[in-house]
């Protein structure tokens, strides 16, 4: 699971999702309904418009409405430019709900209206809008194509601010595919254009983008250049909440350059902007980053303070990915300082509060993303094994409500015989109603006996119904045969800590590549292996039938999909699931390995050394704040005899021995090189054993996934 919480300010640039008809009149749209009938047929158009892009940022419902009589009158009075404008208003809809075929199939339409009627004046502003759906999609060759068109349209009008936006989105996607070269290109070209109109607030942006892409290159000097110049701008222009994300921005970047003091500094004055704009949102994630600064130098009182500041503001706003990271974060803070007791308390309210993020997800999401599943499985193997899965589901559900009925027999049952009870103790005085009390008693005592068993019986079947939905996520693992096939020297480790699992491993050989993967998903139980059967369908999409074989554009795709599946990209969305993952990918030659990970490392064995190969501190799906998720390739030469672990990070986070301790990484390392000269099925059994004996009578507190390869 996801330990580690970072937030970046980065700056949407595709400014062509502004609206471009607003007002501030109140009473406005009921003064325009109720002339609305009078009106003539094409201004009842124009009007109905204007009605839709009042709405579109308040009300997604009426603006929907408006748009769509304002389409319907404009088609039967054959009005072109007012059919145009309503499908832009239903396209930037479907955009800002997330509903991006909806969008690209609505802006195609505009644009065939508007080829047939030669309007090219408005061509560059749909080709912009079309564009900027096919990025939120993930389509970036799609969405390159139009911004180019965009450009072609726009320089025909000399319409700039247009061509701004179309090169900043331009360089927002080569950002995303870490072509830095093209990303470069595309800013300054926004840039110049930003200077030639005069527009600081679009310098202002871009200059910050030019920050982040130098960071991320990790040419810090540069990108805290490009930071220093936004700040001035920003400052000029008096723009307060820019200048808190900016200085937040340059805080990360002294943080990355190792000027801790210098990041402390700038984080709190960006806290005093956000305190004097009531910002609690942006004060949260400023103490937290602030108190993770101070727990990396070792001010552990510090740390506490502000993470507990950040958990007040969290429980004020309801953020519980913010309370969630809080809890965890004290956790690792109180067990440094050697307050075990504290620290397992808050890694237990960490757990409750990280499993509670995926209970919260209503029946109506997971009926719908079961669904999804099963309309887009191209085997049929894995079409039966899911509707079963969901066939599975709906029993338990059905069992759950059963035993809600039998619970509330129960306690009727009981409250009669509270009340026989107390009626027989009365008439233990009177020997004439004796008799027919213990009648009355033996009567309640067989119906309690039958409740009794009815209720044990109901618990069977939702036991028999969950070692079911165990066999079907059996089922979905590879088998040990397959992956002995191709690696004879291997061991896997698998401790599920409720009766299924949120762990889960992948096997899959493609053409001359094997590749092993471990993956930890959010939850553990039936939460988890619900997760878990989301990943391993995902990777299989995305490895045997896209052919992807780079580990790091698996992570990417994979990501993006677990984003889409569970509907992260719509505002405000519930659901804040993932998973962490190790995946490699091992020439068959077993000579060349690649690595890819997240927020999960690698360990190689080699000559009795170990070397660790870290991950992406960014988990698959779930919050994200960055412009675009990028997961990064590491190559490596292979040796004879050398050993390869992925695991997830049950194991580690055990808690056991004489103090109740975490088992922890390096324990985990020192074990991994105790064994490393045992014949592999040996290895297995000797973890098992140690995590075992280090348990004790303690409780296992998550999944336990451990994975070898000798090579």
């Amino acid at each position: 699971m996801p330990s580690f919480f970072k937030k970046r300010f980065l700056y949407a640039l595709l400014l062509s999702l502004v609206l471009f008809c607003t007002t501030n009149a109140e009473n406005w749209p009921d003064s325009i309904l109720k002339i609305l009938p009078t009106l003539a047929d094409t201004s009842q158009v124009n009007q109905l418009n204007k009605l839709s892009n009042y709405f579109s940022d308040k009300d997604f419902d009426k603006s929907k409405k408006y748009a769509l009589r304002a389409i319907h009158l404009a088609d039967s009075i054959q009005y072109h430019k007012g059919h145009i404008v309503g499908l832009d208003n239903m396209g930037y809809i479907a955009i800002i709900t997330a509903a991006y075929s909806d969008a690209i199939k609505t802006y195609q339409e505009a644009i065939k209206i508007t080829l047939q009627i030669n309007l090219t004046t408005k061509l560059a502003w749909l080709y912009n809008r079309l564009s900027a759906a096919y990025y939120y999609q993930g389509n970036y060759e799609e969405a390159v194509q139009n911004y180019l068109k965009t450009i072609e349209y726009a320089k025909k009008t000399n319409n700039k601010n247009t061509i701004l936006d179309a090169y900043n989105g331009l360089a927002n996607i080569y950002m995303a595919k870490s072509d830095y070269a093209n990303t470069e290109k595309y800013y300054r070209e926004a840039h110049r254009i930003a200077r030639d109109i005069g527009d600081s607030s679009s310098i202002a942006l871009i200059e910050n983008n030019l920050g982040v892409m130098y960071e991320d290159k990790k040419s810090y000097s540069e990108s805290m250049q490009h930071y220093s110049n936004a700040l001035e701008i920003y400052k000029s222009l008096h723009d307060s909440s820019s200048i808190a994300l900016t200085l937040a921005n340059i805080a990360y970047c002294s943080s990355s350059m190792g000027d801790d003091k210098k990041a402390m500094n700038y984080f709190n004055q960006a806290i005093e902007i956000y305190s004097q704009k009531n910002d609690k949102n942006g004060l949260a994630l400023c103490y937290i980053n602030l108190a993770t600064v101070f727990s990396k130098t070792k001010v552990f009182d510090k740390a506490i303070e502000y993470f507990n500041k950040g958990l007040f503001i969290g429980k004020q706003i309801g953020r519980k990915e913010l309370i969630k990271t809080c809890y965890e974060e004290l956790g690792n803070v109180y067990y440094q300082t050697g307050k075990y007791q504290k620290a397992y308390d808050y890694y237990k309210m960490y757990s409750d509060v990280k499993d509670s993020l995926f209970n919260e997800t209503n029946t109506k999401n997971i009926n719908e993303l079961q669904t999804k599943f099963e309309t887009e499985k191209k085997e049929n193997e894995i079409v039966r094994l899911n509707l079963e899965n969901d066939a599975q589901t709906a029993r338990i559900k059905q069992q759950n409500i059963r035993t809600y009925f039998i619970a509330t027999a129960l306690l009727l049952v009981l409250v009669i015989v509270f009340v026989v009870y107390r009626q027989y103790k009365a008439t233990r005085i009177i020997n004439k109603e004796l008799a027919d009390k213990n009648s009355a008693i033996n009567h309640q005592k067989r119906e309690i006996e039958n409740q009794k068993l009815i209720v044990e019986n109901q618990n069977k079947e939702i036991t028999d119904s969950i070692n079911y939905a165990r066999q079907i996520q059996q089922a979905i693992l590879p088998s040990e045969m397959l992956i002995s096939k191709s690696l004879p020297n291997h061991f896997i480790l698998y401790k599920p800590k409720a009766i299924v699992s949120g762990d889960f491993y992948f096997f899959s050989e493609k053409k001359d590549k094997l590749f092993i993967a471990v993956v930890d998903c959010t939850g553990h139980g039936v939460p988890g292996a619900f997760m878990s059967m989301i990943g391993n369908n995902l990777l299989t999409q995305i490895i045997n039938e896209k052919e992807v074989s780079d580990p790091s554009e698996i992570l990417n795709q994979l990501h993006r999909a677990v984003r889409h599946v569970l509907q992260q990209d719509v505002e405000n969305a519930g659901n804040r699931d993932g998973m962490d993952i190790s995946l490699i990918a091992l020439h068959k030659n077993l000579k060349t390995l690649e690595f890819a990970g997240a927020n999960r490392p690698l360990y190689l064995i080699r000559n009795g050394k170990l070397v660790e190969t870290k991950g992406d501190k960014s988990p698959i799906g779930g919050m994200q704040f960055e412009l675009q998720r990028k997961f990064s390739l590491n190559k490596i030469e292979l040796e004879k005899n050398d050993s390869i672990y992925l695991f997830s990070d049950g194991y580690a986070d055990q808690f056991g021995g004489e103090k109740g301790r975490k088992f922890m990484v390096k324990n985990l390392q020192k074990s991994l090189l105790e064994i490393n000269g045992l014949p592999f099925n040996k290895q297995r059994d000797k973890l098992d054993s140690i995590i075992e004996n280090w348990k004790g009578n303690l409780e296992q507190i998550d999944d336990i996934l451990v994975i070898g390869i000798q090579v």
